[in-house]
């Protein structure tokens, strides 16, 4: 995908997705919804997982949220040659993006999904994300530092921390692929009354 393929005015949109502790609030009756959704993406060889949908900071009008390798920061259009989604909303549209290949939803997909999440209600907080790597990947952990999220190997030592969950992939032994946690705010961040992320944050995917 070239930059000019972007028809949607991405910023405004990922300027208006929760915060993650919205996010997680929200999110109470996990069991039900899991289960359908995984019966859903399973019929697609999980290729895609779940992920809670919310922002990490602001963008400016002509950036996107852009992974690349272990580093995920907004990059401006015109300076990215290629990029893919690699995050979109229950209804399909994409929030935010990677410089690796992937996949785009079937559009039967999308539609079961955003069925699914009206169901419960939760259409504006989940959604789903490419997977990478197979199952034997290991969970990783990402913090903020400013703008920059840089992701590393979780260990032992970072799970006392509680880490908020924010991506399942069923596919794999341990559906929890990634988790986010504000380090220097936790408790704040988890009861949503924190605007953004704040100072060092970190998730496990």
């Amino acid at each position: 995908m070239a930059a000019a393929a972007v028809q949607v005015p991405v910023a405004h949109l990922y300027n208006t997705l929760p915060t993650l502790g919205d996010a997680d609030a929200r999110f109470v009756e996990r069991e039900p919804v899991f289960k359908q959704l995984a019966k859903l993406l399973a019929q697609y060889n999980n290729v895609f997982g779940i992920c809670l949908v919310h922002s990490h900071c602001k963008l400016d009008d002509t950036e996107i949220m852009l992974s690349k390798g272990n580093v995920s920061q907004p990059e401006r259009l015109e300076n990215i040659e290629r990029f893919y989604p690699e995050r979109w909303l229950a209804n399909g549209t994409p929030y935010e993006f990677t410089t690796r290949q992937t996949e785009e939803p079937p559009r039967d997909l999308v539609d079961k999904f955003l069925d699914i999440t009206r169901q419960f209600n939760l259409q504006d907080i989940l959604g789903f994300y490419h997977i990478e790597g197979g199952k034997d990947a290991p969970a990783l952990i990402e913090w903020t530092e400013g703008r920059k999220n840089l992701t590393r190997i979780l260990t032992e030592e970072d799970k006392p921390a509680e880490p908020v969950q924010t991506a399942w992939d069923f596919g794999r032994g341990d559906p929890i692929t990634m988790a986010c946690t504000i380090v220097c705010d936790t408790r704040t961040t988890r009861s949503g009354n924190a605007n953004t992320h704040k100072n060092t944050q970190s998730h496990h995917k």
